[in-house]
């Protein structure tokens, strides 16, 4: 390890804040959290403007700065450097590039992307879309006070604290540094540095200022910049929540379009029902192999009292009898179902027509105040990593079929357990692949009308999360969880079922990819 030369205590706290800060940040911009140092290295390595940052935060426009000479850059420190003294009493990031210091007398400015520093006019206006980090700098330049104002080798503005932690310099080169002056150490990056924090600063020379006179467009100059972040802001998080919301009203369509087909199906288990009773009566006399039978329909009847004859299609393989007992029960499913039906087309329509308005309003918002109102709404991200971290562990990962009912699938042996005694109930649709391991999966609230979609998407997840995984066709075995027991001294996963039934289940890869994008 380098030694240091005059370096100081740096707590611990203040270099931990500016790690988990980090991670934060990027959690806020749409990105998912991920191992702290592998974070850090992800926040602080991207080349380039900082303007591209991170992926949940794209640009409105390909805004280019305009050119400020090393000369200007020089004149608009010159006015900063001349507050040295006064006391920082607050500090805003209205982004990951812009820092505003509000002092006594004055507000500074200083601009990554610019790679300026100077004296502004107004206050930022645009706190929603500030960076979680900037509590940690807020805190590390707690009651500091401005020692001197400098332009490094390369056109990098720099400016110089006493702290009560010690001499601290926050730095503008393509992102925000804040560095240890003594040690050289970065305590904090901005998003988009390619610094990380835990590196040492290079040394560099300080360019003389002179004293040329104060910078007749620096009010230009500072307006144009915060404008361009406020709305580089805005346009990030529009566009974040249009996708966001976008992508709901495309899932609820498409969960909308299988219920409608189911109740296209209910709709027609009443003609089931009338051919299975037109056709019972002659069943006995039609022979097996039969495609299509001619039976009498005494519902309708001619002026002399004589039935009018309907004709039947029937499936060769069975026999009519066959045929007609099929059509009895999938009308009785259907039947039973039709209420479960029209319940659920009635939430998800509902759901949609909610989700379309959001995505209209998040379209037509105007202001930051009421994009804020409709992220309010929204809701936060689904499955975002902060709030499954704090969510108490569950023993099963939850899918969502074509019919959009609810898929447990068991996440180990000992999960497996707890899935199917635990969070099972009697009448719950319980499956696994026959004769091999695999993950225990649960249809809760199946009722006794079963979807065939949904039945057929367990049992490919089943076959999935098995030892058969990958193989052309599997045989799944399916009963209701009431039948399903733990042989006593059993090892963890193995159970006893009974009143089962066998699918055999074919490899469908674009169903199957459909499927394991619905996790929860």
């Amino acid at each position: 390890m380098r030694k240091l030369q005059g370096a100081i205590n740096l707590s611990r706290e203040e270099e931990a804040d500016g790690k988990e800060e980090g991670c934060k940040e990027r959690r806020q911009e749409g990105r998912p959290q991920v191992h702290e140092a592998q974070g850090l290295e992800e926040e602080v390595a991207r080349p380039g403007r900082a303007a591209s940052a991170l992926r949940g935060r794209p640009r409105a426009r390909e805004a280019v700065p305009p050119a400020i000479t090393d000369e200007e850059r020089k004149r608009l420190l010159a006015e900063v450097g001349a507050l040295a003294g006064a006391p920082l009493q607050k500090l805003w990031l209205p982004s990951a590039q812009i820092c505003v210091l509000q002092f006594r007398d004055a507000l500074v400015v200083v601009d990554a992307r610019l790679r300026m520093a100077a004296i502004a006019g107004r206050r930022p206006t645009s706190a929603e879309s500030a960076p979680r980090s900037q509590a940690t700098l807020r805190n590390a330049l707690a009651a500091a006070r401005l020692v001197s104002a400098s332009l490094l080798q390369g056109g990098r503005p720099r400016l110089d604290f006493e702290t009560e932690r010690g001499p601290r310099a926050l730095i503008a080169e393509e992102a925000l540094l804040l560095v240890d002056a003594a040690s050289g150490k970065i305590l904090w990056a901005s998003s988009g540095a390619q610094r990380r924090p835990g590196a040492i600063f290079p040394h560099a020379p300080a360019l003389p200022l002179g004293d040329a006179p104060a910078l007749a467009q620096r009010d230009e100059l500072v307006r144009d910049a915060l404008a361009r972040e406020e709305e580089a802001g805005m346009a990030a998080r529009r566009r974040e929540l249009e996708a966001r919301l976008r992508t709901r009203v495309n899932q609820l369509r498409r969960t909308l379009a299988a219920v409608d087909e189911d109740a296209r199906r209910a709709a027609s288990a009443a003609a089931d029902r009338a051919r299975a009773e037109l056709l019972l009566p002659v069943a006995s006399r039609i022979p097996r192999g039969t495609r299509e039978a001619r039976v009498p329909d005494w519902s309708r009847t001619d002026s002399a009292g004589r039935p009018e004859e309907v004709a039947v299609a029937l499936d060769p393989s069975l026999s009519a009898a066959e045929n007609a007992a099929r059509w009895l029960k999938k009308a009785k499913r259907y039947q039973a179902a039709a209420a479960r039906i029209e319940a659920r087309k009635a939430e998800v329509a509902s759901d949609l027509a909610r989700a379309e308005k959001l995505l209209s309003s998040a379209q037509s918002a105007s202001d930051a105040v009421q994009l804020a109102r409709v992220e309010s709404e929204a809701g936060p991200v689904k499955g975002q990593r902060a709030a499954k971290r704090d969510a108490p562990r569950l023993p099963y990962r939850r899918f969502v079929s074509r019919s959009g009912a609810p898929i447990l699938v068991g996440r180990s042996a000992r999960d497996n357990d707890a899935l199917t005694f635990k969070v099972g109930r009697g009448n719950d649709l319980w499956l696994h692949v026959r004769g091999m391991q695999g993950s225990h999966v649960v249809v809760p609230g199946a009722g006794e009308a079963l979807d065939s979609r949904t039945l057929g998407d367990a049992a490919l997840l089943a076959a999935h999360f098995s030892s058969a995984r990958g193989e052309d066709a599997v045989e799944v075995a399916w009963t209701r969880c009431k039948y399903v027991r733990k042989p006593r001294g059993a090892p963890p996963g193995s159970v006893r079922i009974s009143q089962e039934k066998t699918m055999r289940v074919r490899l469908d890869a674009d169903a199957l990819a459909a499927l394991l994008r619905s996790e929860d």
